[in-house]
């Protein structure tokens, strides 16, 4: 039972090897496989870091500009501005701590999944470690339970501190509604200031998930007697997909006819008819429709990140499916755009840099 426990622990890469044992030497496809993980982790849990920083910056700024602004005389107003920000870092908190219990619960899905796949994937475990390979995996369906309860609870509390700031909100109206210029741009900096201390809540717990992972691979890295890769502190991050790649394909010829930006968060194209085609070579953990979006397909391009293709009117592919970068998953609606979305965790990032 404790043997197979140890494997529920290091397929989510909660602990390391235990101490005394004799390293596995993996064959030098996976070694290097793990080394790009690692390289990817460490670089973007130091692009997540950068980001949190210039958050931090940006909220300073905000704060500063807001103490600037012309104290208004009436009291319950500024009482209710006091609620609502304090109401503000309460579900910043709560984001945060919705993120982080959801960490644990992908990893182990993940695990699962990996476990569960037919034909399973090659283990690096003896014939006769099996039946602790069979037992992790019912370990690990018992920990899902208790994992999901996490969220859920998590999930109830963020719900709780959205509606207690929303009724905050609307009792103070006239934050909001003011006809004068000062009023206007102090409504505006209170926006603008909720709105970056959310999402700043949700980078830091990013961050520290990249900072586990890179944590964990670097044990296994280690413990297999490989070597752990310097990674330059100068590198550019943010032009560095999962497992390496530094490229994406477009999924139709031509221009984009919408970039990302200006309330689009990808690229789009008109091909009705148009041939569709995989920017990368990835697992189909989507396809099928979606209302409003015509045919969906969800590509898994790594740890963290997902490539979205909307707008597509018939598929070639189904879930489950390994494409190849190239290989056609379907073609253009005629009523909707073809709509390419690279998002990192729940954010879309800006495309541009693998696809120019």
């Amino acid at each position: 039972m404790w043997r197979a426990l140890l494997i529920v622990l290091l397929a989510c890469g909660l602990v390391g090897p235990v101490s005394g044992q004799t390293p596995t030497r993996a064959d030098p496809e996976a070694v290097a496989q793990l080394q790009a993980r690692y390289r990817d982790a460490v670089i973007r849990s130091r692009r997540l870091e950068a980001d949190v920083s210039a958050l931090d910056r940006r909220i300073a700024s905000t704060e500063a500009a807001l103490a600037r602004q012309p104290v208004e005389g009436d009291l319950t107003v500024q009482l209710q501005r006091r609620q609502l920000d304090a109401a503000g870092r309460l579900e910043a908190r709560a984001l945060e701590d919705l993120a982080l219990a959801r960490g644990p619960l992908a990893r182990v899905l993940g695990a699962l999944q990996t476990l569960t796949r037919h034909p399973p994937p090659p283990l690096l475990v003896s014939s006769d470690e099996a039946v602790d390979t069979v037992r992790a995996a019912v370990l690990m369906q018992a920990l899902v339970a208790p994992l999901e309860a996490q969220v859920e609870k998590a999930d109830r509390r963020r719900d709780a501190v959205v509606a207690e700031r929303r009724a905050l909100a609307l009792k103070s109206e006239r934050l909001f509604v003011s006809e004068s210029q000062t009023g206007d741009r102090r409504a505006s900096l209170d926006a603008r200031l909720s709105a970056d201390r959310a999402r700043r809540a949700s980078l830091r717990a990013e961050a520290a998930r990249a900072g586990r992972e890179a944590r964990a691979l670097e044990a296994r890295l280690r413990s297999s007697g490989a070597n752990v890769p310097t990674v330059a502190v100068n590198q550019t991050p943010a032009l560095r997909l999962p497992a390496g790649r530094d490229s994406l394909m477009a999924p139709v010829e031509g221009a984009p006819v919408e970039r990302f930006g200006s309330g689009s968060t990808g690229w789009q194209w008109r091909a009705a008819g148009q041939p569709v085609v995989a920017p990368l070579s990835a697992e189909v953990i989507h396809a099928g429709s979606l209302e409003g979006w015509g045919q969906v397909v969800i590509l898994d391009a790594g740890p963290g990140w997902r490539v979205v293709l909307s707008g597509l009117g018939a598929l070639d592919v189904a879930t489950g499916q390994r494409v190849e970068t190239g290989q056609r998953l379907g073609q253009g609606s005629e009523a909707l755009p073809v709509l390419l979305e690279l998002r990192r965790e729940e954010l879309p990032v800006d495309p541009s840099p693998w696809l120019d």
